[in-house]
């Protein structure tokens, strides 16, 4: 029976509701209703929900009505910052006049994002800018420090966000001296942080919601206890962030950056204390550079991330980490006779006891030695040109999340167009330990088989072929001329983009197309995005990135074009990992990991094409083993429910057709 609180819900979507008389040409969907009305369910029986909605349902309107009207303070964490800003910015301050309701926002960002002011001025006394370039920047950050409320570096548009000078100037959870600072009062994590603890909707990322349940930074944590709904957006992209945040991390750079601090915190420290500061950093930076050494001539090449158990020349880097440990050690002694002399030298102390504990962890693992752990722990590591990343990875982490929710007590709601394999929401809950939670799904409500074709060229050679992206070039070309560009080819790997960019330029110039081609790593995303709307027939070919979070309406995109299914790539030690303990259970790993992986990344791919009940255009995935494999077929009917063919002429009529509706608009 339908209860009284889902009525007061229902009646502001109605067709003369108050949404109706905000929003201009107002039409209400069923689909977004019921969506409502279970998140008002959720809040008045305590359960969580997994709500999967298809595109343009309306999900962001559909949470945060039946939340602001219980009149409980929301949390909600959204997977990255453009989600945040069109929130904070946009749907909030309209569902609030929606509903003549006044609320108090925040938007709270991790501190990255912030400038620390004391590192600043750190920055610029030991002149930290490495080139000209950084100089400059250095100098804008500055004078923007000087003049801004927020302190958020998203605000100086002229610094670019690659800048090397950033680093030297925000702060990480572990070089933040909290209360110690000279700064603190006037700190802008700090005044951000204040704000967010008084506001009745809080908005932040996945990454600071899981600082929050991992304690992982003291001096932004503990805001879940105080919110009466927590929603997660875009739910699907906290999988990976978990399965990277809740891993135990050492670097070698963060090593180097810590040296750094050590020798701006000796310049704080008086001279009665005699401590040769230069030859303990020196030491442990030149067990580094031994250790990077060892570890090249073992392995000749870099990048390529190695799993512990199955490396074989193991043993051979104990001594060389056994000295960086004890170099590390005796750094450490130094500080800790000097840690009461200044805030910075304690703070220095605290991070090289934990780098004594985490280098001794990594000494025991590679010397074969087992590591206490409640979870299957995966160790691995990634060399590169001049540094070393170690990773300890838990094979669930189930247990914490649910930990988490058990301990606030109060409903959560995770929701993306992405959560079920054909309906069957088991990967997703099982990974994030939410067995107990209802599940639901509504179908979007554009109508698919109208607005969109999906074709799969029967034609092709299968995925595996050393020649499959030339050939998926090949066969992509004709459609991309016919629709006049209007594309977005999305590639499993950078190889095979490098490869189809390189091709789709070479016909483009030989039939004479004056077709402006974009590909990923030539600009920065935004920029790229940018380039492509501005354009209204351009093709852009991107690896995974492009595959979600890019929303392009009307007809600058109406061919969305996938090289193959996106199957996790082998030889990832986490994925590997995973499989084997899948396998060690008497599961099947390929059932159970890699198709409803590769599903999830393909709903998200196949979404960037129809954004609108207006648009128009065709999905082409060149991968036969869709319809060719019993698998496949399983893939195949998780996708949109578009009109479908495996027939070249079918689709290229589509194509043809497309380009004379909008000639005819033209």
């Amino acid at each position: 029976m339908e209860g009284q609180f889902s009525k007061q819900v229902e009646a502001v979507f109605a067709k003369d509701g108050p949404l109706s008389k905000a929003t201009e040409n107002y039409v209400p969907r069923e689909s977004q209703i019921e969506y409502a009305c279970s998140v008002a369910e959720a809040l008045e029986t305590g359960e969580s929900l997994v709500a999967e909605a298809g595109t343009g349902t309306g999900k962001t309107f559909a949470y945060l009505i039946p939340a602001l009207l219980h009149s409980g303070r929301v949390l909600v964490s959204t997977a990255g910052k453009t989600l945040q800003d069109q929130l904070y910015f946009k749907d909030i301050p309209a569902i609030l006049k929606a509903l003549g309701m006044g609320a108090r926002i925040a938007l709270l960002k991790g501190r990255a994002n912030y400038i620390c002011k004391l590192r600043l001025e750190h920055a610029c006394e030991e002149n930290a800018a490495k080139s000209r370039e950084e100089v400059v920047h250095l100098q804008k950050i500055q004078r923007f420090a000087q003049q801004s409320e927020t302190g958020e570096r998203g605000d100086i548009v002229d610094v670019p966000e690659d800048s090397g000078i950033w680093p030297e100037v925000t702060s990480t959870a572990d070089n933040c001296l909290g209360n110690k600072c000279e700064h603190y009062e006037d700190c802008f994590v700090m005044k951000a942080r204040e704000k967010a603890k008084e506001a009745d909707i809080l908005v932040i990322n996945h990454h600071l919601f899981l600082s929050d349940i991992a304690l992982k930074d003291n001096q932004i944590t503990d805001f879940l206890p105080d919110f009466d709904l927590v929603v997660i957006d875009e739910a699907h992209q906290l999988l990976n962030i978990c399965s990277d945040f809740f891993a135990e991390k050492l670097s070698l750079s963060e090593i180097n950056s810590f040296l750094k601090d050590v020798l701006v915190a000796a310049g704080t420290l008086s001279g009665e204390i005699v401590v040769q500061w230069k030859e303990l950093t020196k030491s442990v930076d030149q067990s580094m550079k031994d250790l990077l050494l060892t570890s090249t001539n073992i392995l000749q090449d870099t990048d390529k991330p190695i799993a512990i158990s199955k490396f074989s020349d193991a043993r051979l880097l104990v001594e060389p980490m056994q000295r960086l440990l004890s170099s590390m050690a005796d750094l450490s002694d130094a500080l800790l006779q000097s840690k009461d002399a200044s805030a910075e030298a304690e703070s220095c102390y605290e991070r090289s006891a934990k780098f004594v504990e985490s280098l001794q962890y990594w000494t025991d693992v590679f010397s074969g030695k087992k590591t206490d752990s409640k979870v299957p722990i995966i160790h691995w590591f990634t060399l590169r040109k001049s540094t070393m990343n170690f990773n300890a990875t838990p094979i669930s982490f189930s247990e914490k999340l649910n930990s988490a929710r058990d301990s606030q007590g109060k409903p959560w709601v995770l929701t993306s167009a992405t959560l079920s394999m054909n309906g069957n929401f088991d990967h997703f809950v099982e990974e994030m330990g939410l067995e107990d939670a209802k599940t639901k799904h509504w179908d979007s409500p554009f109508d698919y088989k109208s607005q969109a074709l999906l074709y799969i060229p029967d034609d092709i050679p299968q995925p595996g072929v050393q020649d499959f992206p030339d050939k998926v070039a090949a066969k992509i070309w004709p459609f991309i001329k016919e629709n006049q560009g209007r594309a977005f080819v999305l590639c499993t790997t950078l190889r095979a983009m490098e490869t189809i960019g390189k091709h789709l330029r070479y016909y483009a110039e030989r039939d004479d197309l004056p077709l402006k081609i974009l590909v990923q790593k030539e600009a920065p995303k935004q920029e790229l995005l940018r380039q492509f709307k501005e354009s209204g027939s351009a093709v852009l070919v991107g690896s995974m990135s492009f595959w979600e979070g890019v929303d392009i309406k009307g007809d600058a995109l109406s061919l969305v074009i996938i090289d193959k299914i996106p199957f996790p790539p082998p030889g990832d030690p986490v994925f590997d990992g995973k499989c084997d303990f899948v396998t060690a259970k008497g599961e099947d790993p390929f059932k159970k990991i890699s198709i409803p992986q590769a599903t999830m990344h393909l709903m998200q791919g196949a979404g960037r094409l129809i954004r609108d009940h207006k648009d128009l255009g065709m999905l082409m995935i060149c991968d036969s083993r869709l319809t060719r494999r019993n698998y496949g077929k399983v893939i195949w009917q998780s996708l949109p429910d578009f009109a479908r063919t495996t027939r070249m002429d079918v689709a290229f009529d589509f194509v043809k057709e497309m380009a004379a509706m909008r000639k005819e608009k033209s």
